[in-house]
Parts: C-alpha cells; structure tokens; sequence
C-alpha cells in the first residue's frame, strides 16, 4: 500500500465515530472495534491490565492466504498456529514475527488444493458426514436439514445435492458418536495413569427430566490435562445415593475405567455422600482394582461450591447494608425510559456505556459484580435522583463507604473462584495456597475496625471451620508437588496460621503422602515375580553356553534383601531434599512441564503427581455441560430423547471441549483472573 492511500485510508476512518487507532511507530494502523460487549471491558468488575487485552479485537486478517487458512490458536509450545484447510498442515502464524510468504508458498505446492478451473465433485456421504458436525457444533436441531431455505441454497450451491431427513440426520449424529466414543475409548484403555471424576446432577426445566454428568479428568500421555465428558444420560427418580451410585458404575463399567479411579469430585449435598459410600465398596471389589490406600483420598469435596457457602454466609448479614444500592439498581433496570435516563447521567460523566447487573440469589459473586458496577456510576446515581423526582432510593454516602469496604472484602474470594474453576490448567496444587488466604483475610477482617465486616468474618469463619479447619490432605500433596513450595513452604503456612500446631499438621501431611507414594510402589512391582539368587556351586557347574546365565543381574542381591533394610533413598525422599525452585523467577512455572521432564529420574513419583495433579477441584466441569444442555433442551425442543442429548452433548465436547461459543474456543489461554489471582497467591506466600 503506497503513502498516499495509506494516509487517505486513515483520514477516512478517524473521521469515523465508531472507530478508534492504536498507533506503534514503525507500524501499520491497527483497526479495532469501539463496541464491546456487556460482558467486557465497560462492565467487567475486575479494573485491571488484563481488562484492556480482553477488550481489544483481534488485527483484521486481508491477506488473501486466509481464505484457505483457518487458526489453530496458541499450542501446548506456546506458538500459535494456523492449518490449511486443504491439506491440514500447520503453520506458525505471528503478526509480529511472521508474515503470509510461507503461507503462500505453502499453496502454491499443496497437493490437496483445487487447482483453479476444476470442479469439485459432489460426495453425498461427505455431505451428510458435515451436515452432522454442523448439528454438534452449532447446537441445531435434527429438523436444520429439512428447512425450506437450506435445501434451497444447496441446490444452487451443488444441483447434484441431495436431501435428508430429520431422522437420517439423527442416525449420522448417532453414528458419529459411536465413532468418537471408540476412539475416546481407545485413549482411556491406553492411559496407563488414574483417572479422576467430577459428577453432578441437572434437571432439566421444560420436562423436568433428570440427568447425571459424569467426566473425567487425566494427563494424557503428553503431559496435558484432559477433561471429557464420559455421559450425560438420564436418571430416574427419586435421586437417591444408591440410584446415583448405580448409575456411575454403570457407565464407567462401559468405559472400562473402573479399575482406574483415583479420586471423584463432588458438592455437599447429602445423597452425593451416600453415593461415595457405595462405590467405595463396590470399586474394592473390582479384581486386580481397587481404590488407593483403600480409597482413603477417593472423595474430593467441590471447593467452589463450598467457598460460595462461606461468602453466602457473610452475605446475610449484609443485605440490609445494600439494600438501597440494591433498589437503585432494580429501579433503573425496571423500564427503558429509567435506562436511557440513567445513561443520558452516565454520558454526562464521561462514560460511554451504564451497563448495571442485578445480583442472583444462587451466585454471590453477582452480588460483587452488582456492587462493583453500581460503585462506578455513583455520581451518575446522583445525578438521576435530581432529574427523576420518583427515584428515591439513593444510597447515602456511609452506604457508599460501606459498599466499598465489602468489595475491598468481596474482591478476593472473587479471584479465588475464577482460579478454583479452571479446566485448561492444574487446580489441585493451587487449592492449599488459596485455602490458606481465606483463612488469613477471615481472621484479618475478624479483628477489623468496622464491625459489620467483623461479624460477617465471624460468621464465615464459623463455616470455613466446618469444611475447611483441616484442609484436604490430597489436595495438600498437590501444593507439595509443586517444585516451587515442597513441605518447607507448607510448614511456614501452617505456621502463619496457628504455630502450634504446624508441626502436626506437617507431620500428617508427609505420613499420607509416604503412604500414597508406597502404595504407588508396591502396585508398580511384579507381585508374582520370585527372585531366586544361585549358589556359587550352581553359578561353576552350569554351562556357560545356556542363555538364561545371560540374565544374571546384580542388583538383584540387593532387590532380594528387601526394602526394610535397603539403604537407598526413595524417589520420594530425594525429591522433597532437593533445594526448591525460586519462586520469584518462575512467578508462572509450568508443573506440569517440570514433572514431565524429570519422570524418568523420579519413576512411581512422577506417576503419583502425574494423578494428583489431575484432581478437579470443582464441579466446574459438569456444571458447563448443564449450561450447554440448557441450549440444546428448549422450550421448542423439549421432545428430544436421552440418547439423543447424551449423543449430542458428548459428541460436541470430544470434539469441541466446553467451549460454549467460537470466542471460547479460539481462546486456549487460562483465565486472566485466575492467573492474576494465582500470582497474587504466591507472593503472598511466606
């Protein structure tokens, strides 16, 4: 592009009201859109870098390579990618660091791209193959196929384009989840780790139709954490433990996972305890099976779920602190005249959007979302109590105050959700850290000037003792895995909190941690192997010419001793007396990474954190399979069989992941709130 049209290609869109520049020197003009969505930048209650990054829309792809390239996003390597939609070769494509040349020359040679003047050949099985992924993708219903309009435009598109009906549709969908489960099937069979489990109930509200989600989490062979959706299939009721349990069994019988259980994550309500009971007994049945240190560590209790307890506790005592900031919300979302009223208010502060969000009873952090967005339109509140004489629930300013006090309090239980519901990174080795500030803010608060925010500490340290007091040992040992932390960190946190007793708690700690590691021991060795040492006599009279004189080893004298009297150290030991990485120069470090650089030196070790460091610490998992099963069963869809949700919900996460939209999707990044927030967690670390 010369200078000249360049320069004149600026003018025109500065002069465009709906369109704003970021300039580097040295670069070409950027265009972004000023638009952003409710969800983002305007309204988002975390004012913070990562704000600015969420905002912006990604630089406008005009080269013509891109109509045969499609992205791939950021890999496990860092480098992001993008494949030919021809050949499905992939290509490092960086705005900054590359550009197109190689992707043309790629082209130029693919061996699968149409040449120029050939006429693709119709394939109805192809055809109907991508009619299904459209239907698993984009949450349609079976009818898609036989609109009106679509046949229409497949017509003009191919004339040899035939037809299908609803009910062949269905049958491709089926089938392509037949397919999908035989290979998802096939990578569980290889896996020759444990697998951890998160199951929930949902139900649905158009049939009242009951449904379980059961999904399992591993690290794959490659060092990457895994979650998939095993079923989402009907259960009859009544919801009892025992129905429960029976129908868990049952399905990962049919995945042949029942000998592999490491751990399985659920929330507080009382049928999901009996349910553990049950398949406790049951999975020490299985032969050649069982549980880990007879499924001590089986049942993992949802932290989400269960910190959303403690803040919910707090937050009875403080609904008449914000009821009038309550009011003035409902008051302007009310009608559409008070909204441009209330934005006319805004505009006059300079903001270019009055996005309010109402809290919901289920969810605290709307509550904190709903205070965060109220607090920043607090002079816009001022100014449509002057203009609308009806509105007459303005807060006073020691309201204000206090809001503001509850949101300092608020803000990072409100991170440590975000970074507890992660399902593309580790949670298990963050939950001790994360744990052990709430306990810290609670009893900071506890003592605090203000004694409204000293009682609800009070109250919600009372709930924190119910479920936390003694925090989870397993997710403990994941903190200990953690090369940057080990038993040392761990000891000086105990010791923050209560320096009497760190010792103990220390000492409970690496006792269960010794016992889950013998155990991984004592199933990795051959239980029916004998070793038999030969005698001198036997050693001179034996041929030298036989083969078996070959497989004499050494160091089978001193396997036949026995580990009670070996004077080698385990794995174990020599991992926790290695000094500790710095934390201050791997603020982000990759654990994963580092266990599967060195899982050759530590053996069974790097197995065990390879299984806990899969452990889901939140239903997080199965709750988004609920909120896309909320697309899939509507009002106007309400007659779709069990299997057929199940075919459909499953099949889209093996080959989507809970990606909700494209936007999701395309984004393989961990969230940046749960990043920040786990940042802010380790320097807060003694």
């Amino acid at each position: 592009m010369d200078f000249e049209s360049q320069e004149t290609r600026r003018s025109q869109y500065m002069n465009d009201e709906n369109v704003h520049f970021e300039v580097n020197e040295g670069a070409e003009y950027v265009e972004f859109d000023e638009e952003v969505s409710e969800t983002e930048a305007t309204e988002d209650p975390e004012h913070s870098a990562t704000q600015a990054t969420q905002a912006v829309r990604k630089r406008r792809k005009t080269s013509r390579v891109w109509k045969d390239f499609e992205p791939v996003g950021i890999e496990s390597d860092g480098k992001e990618r993008s494949k030919c939609i021809h050949c499905e070769a992939k290509f490092v494509t960086n705005s900054r660091t590359h550009g197109t040349h190689h992707l043309l020359r790629h082209l130029e040679k693919c061996p699968k791209k149409p040449k120029e003047g050939d006429r693709h050949v119709y394939d109805h099985q192809v055809d109907r193959e991508m009619m299904s992924e459209i239907i698993i993708y984009h949450d349609l219903p079976f009818r898609y196929v036989e609109y009106e309009k679509v046949r229409a435009r497949d017509k003009y598109l191919n004339l040899d384009c035939q037809p299908i009906c609803r009910l062949t549709a269905t049958a491709d969908v089926f089938k392509r989840y037949e397919i999908e489960k035989d290979k998802l099937r096939e990578v569980l069979a290889k896996h020759d780790g444990r697998v951890c489990f998160t199951s929930d109930l949902w139900k649905d509200t158009c049939t009242n139709t009951g449904y379980i989600c059961l999904t399992a989490h591993f690290i794959d062979s490659s060092w990457r954490l895994s979650s998939k959706i095993l079923n989402f299939c009907y259960l009859k009721a009544p919801h009892t433990g025992e129905e429960m349990a029976n129908k868990v069994m049952e399905c990962m019988k049919d995945w042949g996972v029942e000998k592999k259980v490491f751990s399985i994550t659920l929330d507080n309500a009382g049928n999901n305890n009996s349910m553990v009971r049950l398949l406790q007994g049951r999975f020490e049945l299985v032969n050649g099976g069982g549980l880990l240190c007879d499924g001590k560590f089986v049942h993992v209790r949802c932290c989400a779920h269960i910190l959303n307890l403690i803040v919910k506790e707090g937050l009875e005592l403080a609904k008449d602190l914000l009821e009038n900031i309550k009011e003035s919300v409902t008051y302007v979302k009310s009608s559409q005249g008070r909204k441009e009223a209330f934005h006319a208010c805004a505009l006059r502060e300079g903001f270019k959007k009055s996005g309010l969000s109402l809290d919901v009873a289920t969810r605290w952090n709307s509550t904190y979302e709903m205070l965060v967005r109220a607090l920043k339109f607090r002079k816009a509140f001022e100014y449509l109590s002057v203009y609308d004489l009806n509105y007459k629930s303005l807060p006073s300013e020691e309201e204000w105050n206090r809001g503001e006090k509850l949101c300092e309090f608020l803000k990072p239980f409100y991170v440590i959700t975000n970074l507890f519901s992660g399902s593309k990174y580790p949670t298990s080795n963050v939950y001790f850290t994360q744990v052990w500030r709430i306990q810290l803010l609670l009893m900071k608060f506890s003592s605090c000037d203000d004694a409204a925010l000293a009682d609800m500490a009070e109250r919600m340290q009372v709930k924190f003792d119910k479920y936390w007091e003694d925090y989870s040992l397993v997710l403990a040992m994941g903190a200990v895995l953690d090369p940057r932390m080990k038993l040392y960190l761990l000891e000086k946190a105990y010791e923050a909190v209560d320096p009497l007793t760190a010792k103990v708690k220390v000492k409970e700690l690496k006792d269960n941690l010794i016992l889950l590691y013998n155990d991984y021991v004592a199933r990795a060795r051959p239980s029916s192997r004998v070793t038999t040492i030969p005698t001198p006599q036997e050693l001179i009279t034996e041929s030298p010419l036989e083969d078996d004189d070959f497989d004499i080893d050494i160091f089978d004298l001193e396997r036949s001793i026995g580990t009670g009297v070996s004077n080698t150290k385990t794995h174990l030991d020599i991992y926790l007396e290695e000094p500790r990485l710095d934390r201050a120069s791997f603020p982000s470090y990759d654990v994963l990474g580092y266990w599967k650089d060195n899982q050759h030196r530590f053996g069974e070790l790097a197995k065990m954190a390879r299984d806990l460091l899969s452990i889901p610490i939140t239903t997080v998992a199965s709750e988004s399979a609920f909120s896309i099963g909320s697309r899939v069963l509507t009002p106007y869809r309400n007659r779709l069989l069990p299997d057929n949700v199940q075919a459909l919900l499953c099949t889209r996460n093996w080959l989507r992941g809970f990606a909700e939209s494209e936007e999701d999707e395309n984004n393989n990044q961990p969230n940046e709130n749960a990043i920040s927030g786990l940042r802010a967690g380790e320097s807060s670390m003694p």
